[in-house]
Order: C-alpha cells, then sequence, then structure tokens
C-alpha cells in the first residue's frame, strides 16, 4: 500500500478506538470500509499481526498508546492526546471523513465562512524551517500601516485566534520577532543557509494569550456570571485557568499570563459577563475603554 495508505490506516484505527472501544474483528470491519471507500486503488490487508505492526507504529510516530482490555477482551485509547498537533490533525482527519461520507452536505454542515488569510505560506515557510533556509518578505503593520523587507531566518509556524504567525529571528537586530500570514507578502526562500536558532518557542509562549508577550507575565483574577462560566469551563480562556469559586451565583477563576491588548479584547468581548477582580491596571484598563466606548454613542 502507498504511504497515503498507511497513515490513513491509522488514522482510521485511532478515529474509531478515540469513540468505541473494539475487538479486532470490530475495528476490522470498520478500518476495511473506510480504505474500500477512499478507493487507494490499491492492494492492502490488516490482519492482527498488521494490526500489531500499526500499534507500535502510531506509538512512536503519535505517542497514543493502544491497550487491551482483558476483561471486555476489547483495544481502546483511554488518555486524552496530549500533543496538540495530532489532537487537530485527529480532529480535522474525522470532521474531513464525516463531510466527505455525508449525505447532502450542503443542508448538514455549515462551515464558517470566515478564513484566515496567508494559510498558503504554510508549505513554504515549513520548508525554509526545516532545511534553515533564510527568507525575504514584505511586511506590512496593520496598526500604521508602516511597510518593510524583513530578512528573517524562521524558527517555527504559530497559530492563535484562528491566524497563524511566523517566529523567527530578524537579520537586522538579531530578535526574535512574530509576523502575521496575513501581513506577508512577496515572500523569498533564499538559497543562504542558516545555523539553527536556539529558542525554546513551548516555554516563551508559555504564559502568552495569542503570540504577544510584552507585558510581564502575572495573575489575572475574573469573576464570571454563572451562565457565561459554564462556557469557560467547558472551553478555557488559557492552559493555566484554574478555578477557585464555582457556585450557582458565579465562577472565579485564576490565570497566569501576559495580559496584553489581544487578552484586553477577548475581554471585552464578555462584556457585562466578566469583572475583572485583579490586577488593579488591567480593571484600569478595562474601565477607560469602556468609558470610551460610551463616548462613541452619545
Amino acid at each position: 500500500m502507498a504511504k497515503v495508505g498507511f497513515y490513513k490506516r491509522y488514522l482510521y484505527i485511532i478515529d474509531r478506538l478515540k469513540t468505541v472501544p473494539s475487538d479486532f474483528s470490530e475495528l476490522h470491519k470498520y478500518v476495511m470500509q473506510r480504505l474500500e471507500n477512499d478507493d487507494l486503488d490499491d492492494k492492502f490487508e490488516f490482519s492482527i499481526r498488521t494490526f500489531d505492526r500499526d500499534k507500535k507504529d502510531i506509538f512512536d510516530l503519535f505517542g497514543i498508546l493502544i491497550q487491551y482490555n482483558r476483561k471486555d477482551k476489547v483495544y481502546y485509547i483511554d488518555e486524552e492526546i496530549e500533543d496538540p498537533s495530532v489532537s487537530r490533525m485527529v480532529e480535522a482527519f474525522s470532521i474531513h471523513q464525516a463531510l466527505k461520507e455525508g449525505d447532502k452536505i450542503s443542508t448538514s454542515i455549515y462551515l464558517e465562512s470566515r478564513k484566515a488569510s496567508g494559510t498558503h505560506l504554510i508549505s513554504g515557510i515549513l520548508y525554509a524551517i526545516q532545511n534553515n533556509f533564510q527568507i525575504t518578505f514584505t511586511h506590512t503593520k496593520f496598526w500604521d500601516m508602516e511597510i518593510t523587507q524583513r530578512t528573517v531566518k524562521p524558527i517555527a509556524i504559530k497559530e492563535s485566534q484562528h491566524r497563524w504567525y511566523l517566529i523567527a529571528q530578524d537579520n537586522k537586530d538579531g530578535s526574535i520577532k512574530n509576523f502575521g500570514f496575513d501581513r506577508i507578502s512577496d515572500l523569498r526562500i533564499s538559497d543562504t543557509k542558516f545555523k539553527p536558532v536556539v529558542f525554546d518557542v513551548e516555554k516563551a509562549y508559555k504564559h502568552a494569550f495569542g503570540v504577544e508577550t510584552y507585558a510581564p507575565e502575572q495573575k489575572v483574577v475574573l469573576e464570571f456570571s454563572w451562565q457565561q462560566g459554564n462556557y469557560i469551563k467547558s472551553f478555557p480562556l488559557h492552559s493555566s485557568q484554574k478555578i477557585i469559586t464555582d457556585t450557582q451565583e458565579k465562577l472565579v477563576i485564576q490565570l497566569l499570563l501576559h495580559p496584553t491588548n489581544d487578552f484586553t479584547m477577548e475581554l471585552m468581548r464578555f462584556g457585562a459577563e466578566v469583572k475583572v477582580i485583579e490586577p488593579e491596571v488591567l480593571r484600569n484598563t478595562i474601565k477607560d475603554r469602556v468609558t470610551n466606548m460610551i463616548k462613541l454613542y452619545k
């Protein structure tokens, strides 16, 4: 089977066992039906011996451990997928298959029409990162429409708020910066190689809400109405979120992050459903913005 067939088989196995613990015959039927529907133009088999190899490959590739329940005689995936990239890939694959197999999709599933721009750059930038090639591009600041030419050493790609960003070292001053894909044009991959830049992206953005880290990280305490609190519990604002108080009247949470403009804008989105308890400077920022908003409608 071609390589695409192998990966599809892995994802079908994960997709099934994340949802329904299954014995091998049930898993075999599910995987084979999906592969046959894909019409891969390849002869393939899925035996118990193949499955034993697949389990090892799935763990090596994705860090997902498939276990066996001897009592119920079923295979299962017990733990949450910790790697966000793997989790998103499996999620996207499941959605893709639902769209592919569904009848009269247009009247059943409605996708968001607003799309992030600049996604066409992902492949080229990723190639430059993996091969240590410097890149050049035109960058436009939306805030003041300043247009500059940049040459950078690409380090990583980061997603935030449905937007994509390039994390790179700017040749101009040697500092690490982020550049929104939607503000990049005229991208060129040069043949100039560079030594890999030592930079821990995960550590650098651990306390970020989005990609900005200019404000010192600090404790933030927020009080939500109980109605909005239900949404905040099901979809946390940040990975550091901790519940302090949870009653029928309110939800109080604590975060540890950089309270930048992106975070302030997110809080403004909740309107009267949230109150900043601390820090005081963030309370005052929200007050000032609310006051300015009121002036617009006088």
